[in-house]
């Protein structure tokens, strides 16, 4: 400990010399070495208040680029979904939304399609779309947190090109959802967790008797970013039916209790996803890969590769391959929840 260091010590010094200083009028040569003292003093005293004046002020320890380039882009996208929720002709992406004209099934499930076609049998070749979008509801509820939001995502397998059985559409999934979202920059072992949901989630398939498919759901979906790449935790709890209002009482064997996603942004803005769920107890796993690169304006090429249980309501538990080829909105990286 210098007393350069500390102006609060030598201030005291000065005090002590001063008085015995004044205590010892008699003594010349005591006088003046104290005097010569205080001299010493004071200069030191100016020194240390010069160097503390030259001293930095205290600042946080910067980023790491990549988490600050995070950060900087979760900001970004907040401030645009709320420049769009101030324009009532814009309307906000939820999930991912793309067009599949090409959407190939190796063994399409034959029982349900037969039933309200007559007996014909489904083409392995049938359009997938997704349409999602939400709007705002509420702004921080909860201080500068908390958004409430009404989602919509639909979610088709259409048979186009097939004529015989006059192209039907062969299954729609609704999924209206109300949800709170919390934007965060939390760092949990290298990774930012930049936004938090809890949402409750109904899904149907709008049809009636044996082909009704439905159910509730109240999940939690948390996504964290590590520079180029994004995981995404969404487990859910479904809400209890009784056994003569329930569709499918075994949904939960196929489809799991959650949906994990690992994303990650290639060169070129290009990005590739792979999303698991199923239920490992079972046996019964699905998982889905998509991969999308910028193609003109917008638009984007996609590529999607769907193996396993529960890619739709009314094949939840019928074992799909499927390649399907189109073009696709917004990326995973532009929104702020995990993609499907």
């Amino acid at each position: 400990m210098t007393p350069a260091r500390h102006p609060l010590l030598v201030a005291l010094m000065l005090a002590m010399a001063s008085g015995a200083l004044a205590a010892e009028p008699d003594s010349e040569s005591r006088r003046a070495a104290l005097e010569a003292r205080i001299e010493a003093l004071n200069a030191e005293l100016a020194e240390a208040q010069r160097q503390l004046a030259a001293l930095p002020e205290e600042t946080e320890a910067p980023l790491d680029p990549e988490e600050e380039a995070v950060r900087e882009e979760a900001a970004q996208r907040r401030q645009l979904e709320e420049e769009s929720t101030r324009n009532p002709l814009a309307i906000t992406a939820h999930r991912r939304n793309y067009l599949l004209p090409i959407s190939y099934n190796r063994s399409p499930s034959n029982e349900a399609f037969e039933t309200v076609t007559n007996g014909y049998s489904p083409g392995d070749v049938e359009m997938k779309y997704q349409f999602s979008v939400k709007v705002n509801i509420a702004e921080d509820l909860f201080g500068e947190q908390g958004d409430l939001h009404f989602g919509y995502t639909q979610r088709s397998w259409w048979q186009a090109y097939n004529g015989d059985a006059s192209s039907p559409f062969r299954e729609t999934n609704y999924e209206p959802e109300v949800f709170l979202s919390f934007d965060n920059a939390w760092d949990v072992l290298g990774w930012t967790n930049v936004n938090n949901r809890v949402a409750f989630n109904h899904q149907s398939n709008g049809q009636s008797g044996e082909l009704s498919r439905s159910w509730n759901r109240v999940y939690l979906e948390s996504l964290f970013r590590r520079g180029d790449w994004a995981l995404a935790f969404a487990p859910h709890w479904r809400v209890p039916e009784s056994e003569d209002e329930d569709d499918n009482p075994d949904i939960h064997r196929y489809m799991g209790y959650g949906d994990v996603t690992l994303a990650k942004r290639l060169e070129g803005d290009a990005e590739a996803s792979l999303m698991v769920r199923g239920n490992p107890s079972a046996g019964n796993m699905g998982a889905q890969v998509d991969y999308s690169w910028p193609l003109f304006g917008n638009i984007r090429g996609h590529v999607q590769y769907y193996h396993g249980y529960g890619e739709s309501l009314i094949d939840y538990d019928h074992r799909n391959q499927r390649l399907s080829l189109g073009f696709s909105l917004n990326p995973l990286f532009s929104g702020s929840g995990s993609a499907q």
